[in-house]
């Protein structure tokens, strides 16, 4: 004797109709991946070696960039410029270069603000290290760029990331990253 499917059907409808009453909710796809450890990258035709996070998408680029590492909406690159101008010397000739980074900065844009503007060394590199807000392809970033000037060329690491999560960022993927760059062979020099 066949048993009915009427009952086995309504048992299994009415379990289905129960699964639209919860939500999975959407992951947030902009949203940076904490790093799941760091790996090495060396770029030795740009003469330096950085880590960043293992979990992170690396992507080689044609020069001047060097090479983008980037997961959601937060984004590392570097970049590496010749320079046919000797590189600043000193506290003053430092303070020249970063004064003319944020005219440059200022003249593709207007709003830029800036937030923090300091000298450093870099892996005994001199470097002007400059923390602002600003529009990149329409959206608002915070960005620290980090200007390190050796012979023959200006090696530039940036990264940014929307406002609201750059502190978080910074603490946990970009001052690692800065803290790894190691300059090699003759950009040590």
């Amino acid at each position: 004797m066949r048993r009915p499917l009427a009952p086995l059907l309504v048992c299994a409808l009415a379990t289905l109709a129960g699964c639209g009453d919860s939500r999975t909710p959407v992951p947030d796809l902009a949203r940076p991946a904490s790093p799941g450890g760091f790996q090495t990258l060396t770029y030795a035709r740009a003469g330096v070696r950085i880590t960043a996070p293992r979990n992170w998408a690396v992507a080689a680029a044609q020069a001047p960039l060097v090479a983008t590492v980037a997961s959601g909406d937060a984004v590392i690159a570097l970049w590496r410029f010749a320079r046919r101008v000797p590189a600043p010397r000193g506290a003053a000739g430092l303070a020249r270069a970063g004064a003319a980074l944020i005219a440059a900065a200022r003249r593709r844009d207007p709003t830029l603000r800036v937030l923090h503007a300091g000298t450093l060394s870099v892996d005994g590199a001199p470097a002007v290290a400059l923390e602002v807000i600003e529009r990149i392809s329409g959206q608002t970033d915070r960005v620290r760029s980090t200007h390190l000037f050796v012979p023959g060329a200006e090696l530039v690491l940036e990264q940014y990331a929307p406002p609201a999560r750059f502190p978080a960022l910074q603490a946990a993927v970009f001052a690692p990253v800065l803290r790894s760059l190691t300059l090699l062979g003759a950009s040590a020099a």
